[in-house]
């Protein structure tokens, strides 16, 4: 890989990226396409974008978003068969690729992982608005059965007690407003 220079870097990230969907999408598929690049970090280190605004596009650009979920879909192809070739090989042979394979599997598509849980949540959001995120995560099949469970359930005790916060804050100016009323009726 070339060497990044980080002022150029900061400089560039200074001011938002342009989005250009005719470059873009059918870079998103070029990049996930290519057995030896095939990642989202590949593409945004290409493009000179965060993951922020990776994301953020995924949001506001439909066709960009369906250009990725079809990336990805040719990127865990492209795995499998992979993997396919692999039971071509001689036994003394498949050691090291197997495992390096298993590991490409597990780093990029979740496959047999329990590790970190990689989320974008709406900075500053609200846990009704974290719940959405997560749920859109889980339609993108980021997550696996398990993972979806435990986050549901951490993400309703929070939305519980954020509830309760809230309900505490009415009732307590539903006080504040009776005390208002009964000192100007003299009680």
């Amino acid at each position: 890989m070339a060497k990044i220079d980080p002022k150029e870097k900061y400089q560039k990230f200074k001011y938002e990226s342009v989005y250009d969907e005719e470059l873009h999408c059918s870079w998103i598929i070029e990049v996930m396409a290519d057995p030896r690049r095939g990642t989202h970090a590949a593409f945004c280190v290409e493009a000179d974008i965060s993951n922020r605004t990776f994301y953020q596009w995924l949001d506001r650009y439909p066709v960009f978003d369906n250009c990725y979920q079809y990336g990805k879909m040719v990127a865990r192809y492209n795995w499998e068969r992979e993997g396919q070739d692999l039971e071509d090989l001689e036994s003394k042979e498949v050691g090291c690729k197997f495992e390096l394979w298993r590991l490409k599997g597990w780093s990029q598509f979740g496959i047999g992982k329990n590790s970190r849980i990689r989320l974008n949540l709406t900075k500053g959001g609200t846990p009704a608005q974290h719940y959405h995120d997560i749920l859109k995560h889980a339609g993108n099949g980021d997550f696996t059965a398990g993972e979806i469970k435990q986050l549901m359930e951490a993400v309703n005790v929070g939305l519980n007690a954020h509830q309760a916060f809230e309900l505490q804050k009415q009732i307590d100016e539903l006080k504040n407003d009776l005390e208002k009323v009964e000192a100007r009726s003299g009680g």
